[in-house]
């Protein structure tokens, strides 16, 4: 049975790195080789994505605007989490605990609440956020550990439902996917009732060898392509599913590393995204994954509900869906509402029910009759004029007479 697909793009083989990389990232330690003792490289360049979508005014923003209170906390459902450089405050371990050996949950913590780097660039969309770490599986190779199933996957969400309320967990990120089983799903809608939005991502394009390849070959990127009801959680209802962009507009074609998801809810941009390696430094994290779509979403949410502490979890979606730069109305397999505009986000004045509808402007319908051109005003010296006129006409008609008669009479004088 097919248990899990892992959104890394290419983990050990790099292959995206040739296609898609700029020189410069060759020189740059890739999170997905980085160990806890690696030896110490620095990242040259800032993180691509949070440059494309403008986090750095999202965060001045809200820094300047938010209302005190306490931080947003994120769970973040994977191989655990290094906390460095990234604020953990809970850890609930539904595989078999210990160090922390894949990089994964490090990766996608750090780009959601990843702390400023030494030299103050920035690292995590939400570094006022914190993270709870639910760990629901070790690793893809570690034989001693616990790897990724429906089961363990279950399991953590089931632990992140019942503690949301006393841990204060506003979103859930599910950089990962699995088969669907009735437990996962029940786990899902219990978090989602628990008021918590629950992000996930859209899915990779599998290469040869890995889950689901043979669902998703290489040359199946055609229009009918769908992940959706293959993939899991992302596929279930009310669930966040984002999708990634070769750039920060989406128009790039991302097929060859992406796939087609008819329940794609928004994306953004990944290339070149800087997160923190197991060693606790930053480290790149070059290929196109919706692993890292999904971490950013969750960042990107945990700035509304910064800025807005008294939305529910349907109201900061609307807010995030509804400020994209696609429509609502044709969600786009590749890019779902469109791509993520935080800032248009957290500034347009949107004012969500509190199920999430977003009231639109519409043109009235005509009740009323056409309209007609007002009636002239009444002439009040309309009857003197015509007067006027025709006392002018019988005058003229005199004097006109007169004057042909004139000869004539003169005649008979003589």
């Amino acid at each position: 049975m097919r248990v899990v697909l892992l959104l890394l793009a290419v983990v050990a083989g790099s292959a995206l790195v040739g296609a898609t990389s700029a020189p410069a990232v060759a020189d740059n330690p890739l999170c997905s080789s980085v160990s806890s003792d690696s030896a110490p490289d620095a990242v040259t360049f800032g993180s691509g994505p949070l440059g494309q979508l403008d986090v750095r005014e999202a965060q001045r923003l809200v820094e300047r605007t938010a209302p005190d209170g306490p931080p947003v906390r994120v769970a973040v459902l994977d191989s655990g989490v290094d906390d460095t450089h990234i604020p953990v405050v809970a850890r609930h371990s539904a595989a078999g605990g210990g160090a922390v050996t894949f990089f994964h949950g490090t990766a996608v913590a750090g780009l959601v609440a990843g702390q400023p780097r030494d030299d103050g660039t920035e690292v995590g969309i939400a570094p006022d956020a914190q993270v709870v770490d639910v760990r629901v599986y070790d690793g893809v190779d570690d034989e001693d550990g616990e790897p990724l199933t429906p089961d363990g996957l279950a399991a953590g969400l089931e632990w992140v439902s019942t503690h949301a309320g006393d841990l204060g967990i506003r979103v859930a990120n599910v950089s990962l996917a699995v088969d669907p089983s009735p437990r996962l799903e029940r786990a899902v809608r219990a978090v989602q009732r628990a008021g918590v939005v629950v992000v996930a991502a859209a899915g990779n394009r599998p290469q040869e060898g890995e889950p689901f390849d043979e669902d998703f070959a290489d040359d199946a990127a055609s229009a009918g392509e769908d992940a959706a009801g293959v993939l899991y959680p992302t596929s279930y209802p009310g669930v966040v599913s984002v999708s990634s962009t070769a750039d920060g507009s989406g128009a790039t074609d991302a097929t060859q590393y992406v796939l087609r998801n008819s329940r794609t809810t928004v994306a953004v941009p990944t290339f070149d995204a800087v997160s923190y390696g197991l060693d606790g430094r930053p480290c790149v994290l070059e290929p196109l994954a919706t692993s890292w779509a999904a971490a950013e979403v969750s960042g990107v949410l945990a700035l509304l509900f910064q800025l807005h502490p008294d939305d529910n979890a349907q109201q900061a979606v609307a807010r995030l869906v509804n400020t994209a730069n696609g429509t609502t109305d044709l969600a786009a397999p590749l890019v779902g509402a469109g791509v993520v505009q935080p800032l248009e986000a957290l500034t347009r004045p949107l004012d969500p029910a509190r199920d999430g509808a977003v009231e639109r402007t519409v043109a009235a319908p005509h009740d009323s009759a056409p309209a007609t051109a007002p009636e002239p005003p009444d002439d009040l010296l309309a009857a003197t004029r015509d007067d006027a006129v025709w006392w002018g006409l019988v005058g003229g008609g005199v004097l006109v007479i007169a004057l042909l008669l004139r000869p004539v009479l003169a005649r008979r004088r003589r």
